[in-house]
């Protein structure tokens, strides 16, 4: 006679289940724990790549907007001067000359780029 395994009453059975599913459950998560600092600097570095290369490839984009708002500024500007016939406040002067000199910058940048990794090499 062969002997057959008691069957396991559903009380049993289910114990059993959640015992098992606690373990899984327990392992995926030291797992987790455990990789997830080795894994995260690297997910935010192609993520920092991912957002600089966007904004290489965005630069002559962006520099036509900010040409178009700089200009529409200093449109803005003067015809508010000539309705008013008031000079724009000393702080609006300074800050429109601050945005113009930015722009400058930027559109000589790709001229001045060189030059400048080369004089920070040394």
């Amino acid at each position: 006679m062969t002997e057959q395994p008691l069957p396991l009453n559903r009380g049993a059975s289910r114990l059993a289940s959640t015992a098992a599913t606690t373990t899984a459950i327990g392992a995926i998560a030291c797992g987790v724990c455990c990789v997830l600092p080795f894994a995260l600097p690297a997910v935010a570095l192609a993520g920092t790549g991912g957002v600089i290369a966007w904004f290489g490839q965005a630069f002559w984009g962006a520099l036509y907007t900010a040409g178009a708002l700089v200009t529409l500024a200093w449109t803005w500007v003067a015809v508010i001067t000539f309705r008013t016939k008031r000079r724009p406040a000393p702080s609006t002067l300074r800050a429109m000359l601050m945005a113009t000199v930015a722009l400058g910058v930027a559109l000589i940048w790709p001229a001045l780029e060189p030059h400048i990794r080369r004089a920070l090499r040394g």
